[in-house]
């Protein structure tokens, strides 16, 4: 049987497997895997696999289709509950056998509901007719916390999002590479390059949007300014979604390499989106704030500036808020921001007000006497950690109405 499960990185591998070879989990023999399941993650870097080589292979790389008999998504891989989480099972169960189902991990509503993560209701809303003879994708429950997604008669609207993008595109975007370059060895780099920032997205997107839920509900129509290295992807998932009403949206696009790739997401998306997004490429050192917004997001937008410029930066961030908007500031101080500590740039945001703390593990605001649970033991150790050290953590600011 040709098994794979999806793992966030080699670290949580056995934790992930054991959750699905347990007795606990799989109490009729429901769901238990093949034994030489293949594990798979984001991260590495090979990407030409065979399912017999021993090693773990990149679950995005292109694959043939009919490929797996089951697909096992591991507890330690992000669960949000948004447009980029349900494309993502959608682009799954193309690469399935007839019959094939992907095996997933579910939370109960209200944890669920807590961490933004998938739920039973979620994924029924999603992909279940209950008419199952007129039916799109069955879900089904096979278990405490688990669940599994198969093709039912009829194939599932598509679902518009940015991991769309990249698996209808990735190949196009390789092969342009390895053409301009002459040499297959760009393959990996720039594959690698743009999966990150497409994995990296379902992260900004989904905590981003349980911000805006939580300061302006799901019906206030807004105005965001993303200023990011990312093509405009975290923009455009924020204009696609059903969860939030984003009217419009500007982003200031920092990115200084693979400028094929930004056109190709430009392009592929004008249709979806009917001029609502407008993209600029921008410098951050000068970077001219041009419209006042309800949201500006600043992520990954700091490295590299001095301490005076990240000043100044931020300054100009906050005049362009609107009364009642947020800034929303992520940068990963453990890898990017190495002239700059925690604390001082947390002092630089409390000028504005009082600075809200969001997790990048769960989607969910980081409470000083709440303690947020995971099914993942190793991830439940780094909510911890990030609560303490807060490396990797979205900064809020909510500036007061008039």
């Amino acid at each position: 049987m040709a098994h794979a499960a999806f793992h966030f990185a080699e670290e949580f591998i056995t934790e992930d497997l054991d959750y699905y070879f347990s007795g606990e989990r799989d109490k009729n023999n429901q769901i238990r895997p093949d034994d030489n399941i293949y594990s798979m993650t984001p991260a590495s870097s090979h990407c030409c696999f065979d399912m017999r080589d021993g090693r773990v292979a990149n679950f995005f790389f292109p694959s043939q289709p009919n490929l797996f008999d089951r697909i096992y998504i591991g507890i330690s891989v992000p669960l949000f509950a948004n447009n980029w989480g349900a494309s993502f099972l959608l682009q799954l169960l193309k690469v399935l056998k007839p019959n094939g189902a992907i095996i997933l991990p579910v939370y109960p509503e209200g944890q669920a509901q807590e961490k933004g993560y998938w739920s039973r209701s979620f994924l029924e809303n999603i992909f279940l007719s209950r008419q199952r003879w007129t039916g799109f994708s069955n879900v089904r429950a096979e278990n405490d916390g688990v669940m599994s997604l198969q093709v039912g008669h009829k194939w599932p609207d598509p679902i518009p999002s940015t991991i769309e993008w990249f698996y209808q595109q990735r190949s196009n975007i390789a092969l342009e590479r390895i053409v301009e370059a002459g040499s297959s060895d760009v393959l990996q780099t720039t594959y690698i390059g743009s999966l990150k920032k497409v994995w990296r997205n379902y992260t900004h997107s989904a905590v981003i949007e349980r911000i805006i839920l939580d300061a302006f509900g799901a019906k206030s129509p807004l105005t965001v300014h993303s200023i990011s290295d990312d093509y405009g992807l975290l923009m455009t998932d924020l204009l696609l979604s059903p969860y939030v009403d984003v009217m419009s949206g500007l982003t200031d696009d920092i990115s200084t390499e693979q400028e094929t790739i930004a056109k190709n997401f430009k392009s592929y998306f004008a249709p979806h989106l009917e001029g609502r997004h407008q993209i600029l490429e921008s410098a951050p050192a000068n970077l001219d704030f041009k419209q006042k917004s309800n949201v500006i997001s600043l992520t990954n937008a700091l490295v590299g500036l001095g301490k005076s410029d990240i000043e100044g930066m931020l300054n100009r961030a906050w005049e362009q808020v609107k009364p009642g908007g947020l800034l929303v500031v992520y940068e990963d101080f453990g890898s990017n921001m190495h002239d700059l500590n925690v604390s001082d740039f947390t002092s630089m945001l409390e000028k504005f007000g009082e600075v809200q703390i969001y997790s990048s593990i769960v989607a969910a605001k980081i409470q000083e006497n709440v303690e947020i649970s995971h099914y993942s033991s190793i991830q439940e150790a780094k909510l911890g950690e990030e609560k303490r050290d807060q490396i990797k953590v979205y900064r809020v600011v909510h500036k007061a109405a008039k």
